[in-house]
């Protein structure tokens, strides 16, 4: 690949979703809200649903326009203390209501099979996925979820709001969606647009790769959370989309070229989660060779 052919290939890779494909996710967004709203079982109930990951982010690329929504019940809290205790003396009820994770995931499963028959799934062990429709309309995941907030001292001072989801494979998940909107976007804009770009740009690598049959499929968020560790100054590096993207994977390959290193302190873009903790889905082996595989597909 020449200097000209992988310009041009990364303009390609960096392109957000057209207006089309935006207006196939917002509509996306607009029937899982209906359909919840008119869902008998949900009257008077407390809740919130919006967009999630990629699609609300601006990081998915073109051409892979599905949605993540999530449908959140505000009905009861979970909640945990981290790096601190609990005040002494502090009384709290369990929550003793009807609102389960299995009866609220049966609950949307049901509201959604209404509106979209025939095309919704309920088998995977997260969301529950709505095929695309006819071109009007992506792939839709929908995340049942529950309100979470994490308590960072014993006062309850210091506080982030965030979701918790319940798998079938039972174990809990936490996730922060608005801090991950709110530092992405400030990142974005600290480094002129380069860090959503080169996160398209590592997502469209991937995709590459994955169908080429080079690597194994990873999840989306995973390349989100490599870029979000390469400093500003790397990302603002390069004269030209080339130049600088080859910078972000010099980066990213000095920093787990070895295979003996584990990274402690690279984190989520939420800022809340580490990246290779234990009980990640990822590893920074995954991160290698993808890194790797990305340098020798555009012959740096």
């Amino acid at each position: 690949m020449n200097v000209v052919d992988r310009q041009t290939q990364l303009r390609r890779w960096v392109m957000p979703s057209s207006e089309f494909e935006k207006d196939k996710q917002d509509r996306a967004l607009r029937m899982v809200k209906s359909a919840v709203e008119a869902w008998p079982a949900f009257k008077g109930v407390s809740y919130t649903i919006y967009a999630k990951g990629s699609y609300a982010n601006n990081t998915n690329v073109r051409l892979d326009s599905d949605v993540d929504i999530a449908v959140q019940n505000r009905e009861c809290l979970y909640y945990d203390y981290h790096a601190c205790e609990r005040a002494s003396g502090e009384v709290t009820s369990p929550y003793a209501g009807e609102w389960t994770p299995s009866r609220w995931r049966a609950e949307i499963l049901a509201a959604l099979k209404s509106k979209f028959p025939g095309e919704v799934s309920g088998s995977g062990t997260v969301a529950i996925t709505i095929d695309e429709h006819d071109g009007t309309r992506p792939d839709i995941d929908v995340v049942p979820s529950f309100a979470f907030v994490r308590y960072d001292s014993s006062d309850k001072s210091s506080r982030h709001d965030g979701s918790k989801v319940f798998p079938l494979s039972g174990m809990s998940i936490v996730n922060y969606p608005d801090q991950q909107l709110e530092r992405g976007a400030a990142k974005n804009g600290r480094t002129n647009g380069r860090y959503k770009k080169f996160v398209r740009a590592l997502k469209s690598a991937e995709n590459q790769l994955v169908a080429d049959g080079t690597i194994s499929d990873l999840p989306s968020y995973f390349m989100e959370c490599l870029v979000w560790n390469v400093p500003d100054r790397t990302l603002l590096s390069g004269e030209d989309l080339s130049a600088g993207f080859q910078s972000v994977l010099v980066w990213l390959w000095d920093h787990v070229k070895e295979e003996t290193y584990v990274r402690t302190d690279w984190e989520e873009p939420n800022g809340l989660k580490y990246l290779f903790h234990g009980g990640s889905k990822w590893t920074p082996a995954d991160a290698r060779g993808l890194v790797l595989a990305t340098w020798q597909y555009l012959d740096y």
